[in-house]
């Protein structure tokens, strides 16, 4: 069933994207190897929070650059979603360990059974829950940065005459109307992939003291808290950064060689 997802999706993607479907695909590929080259490091003892840190930015890299090239959108969210992960990556760091935060999805009642796990595996697992943390709200920061480029970019290009801070209330304006939908994405795929958490909880008869205290749940819901403050922060970010960008073309001339505004901008001159 695996294979024929795969080929589903990817004939999908083709049908639907062309060549960029294939190049999506590809860039999907990149990234999942990236994530498994971190997941064995850290077996290997490196520190999960700094591979974790810096996977995410090749992750970013890779997502933004490779998959759309380089153009005023995604230089505009790719320093938009770094300031965002360097922001949450110490309140994550914090959080996660403030929290006693585990690491691992199934219920654990007793703070001895962390530590010998850590123990076993030699992984302290505090960090694997603060590099879950990470991995999680980096996809959330790129969708909402890249959604928020594309957007401002087609409204100056349609309208060349709005000024910086036009185009930044057109991006707060706009990102108000996402930031709904991104927030409420969050909130249910995080629930979603905890259903059979909640059954376990009632089959188990816990109480919702229990479930509110529970690590499993406190780890969820960090997770979803912190991803929504990533949307909520790069909206605001991406919009003032690309406004800018698009109205200071020649501070950025080496990076826009093949944008189509940048080129538009050396005919009319």
């Amino acid at each position: 069933m695996i294979k024929a997802l795969a080929v589903v999706l990817v004939i999908l993607l083709y049908i639907v994207g062309g060549n960029r479907g294939i190049i999506t695909f590809k860039s999907l590929f990149f990234n999942i190897a990236v994530l498994s080259l971190s997941i064995l490091l850290m077996t290997y003892g490196w520190d999960p929070v700094i591979v974790t840190f810096i996977s995410s930015l090749i992750i970013c890299y890779i997502t933004l650059f490779y998959q759309n090239g380089k153009n005023s959108k995604t230089i505009a969210s790719f320093f938009s979603v770094v300031v965002v992960l360097l922001v949450l990556f110490s309140l994550s760091y914090y959080v996660g360990y403030e929290a006693h935060l585990g690491g691992i999805d199934e219920i654990i009642r007793y703070e001895d059974e962390i530590d010998m796990l850590s123990h076993d595996i030699n992984i302290n697992m505090s960090k694997i829950a603060v590099a879950m943390i990470i991995t999680g709200l980096i996809g959330a920061a790129i969708d909402a940065s890249i959604a928020i480029a594309s957007a401002v970019y087609e409204v100056y290009k349609n309208n060349r005459c709005l000024n910086l801070m036009e185009l930044f209330k057109s991006g707060i304006n706009i990102g108000s109307d996402i930031l709904g939908a991104s927030v409420n994405t969050l909130f249910f795929a995080c629930l979603g992939e905890s259903l059979s958490m909640f059954a376990l909880l009632k089959i188990y008869k816990y109480s919702i003291l229990d479930l509110i205290n529970s690590k499993a749940f406190c780890q969820e819901f960090i997770n979803i808290i912190i991803s929504c403050i990533a949307c909520i922060l790069v909206i605001p970010l991406t919009a003032i950064i690309v406004s800018y960008i698009l109205k200071n073309p020649n501070k950025f001339e080496k990076h826009l060689l093949k944008d189509e505004l940048f080129l538009d901008f050396n005919k009319e001159k």
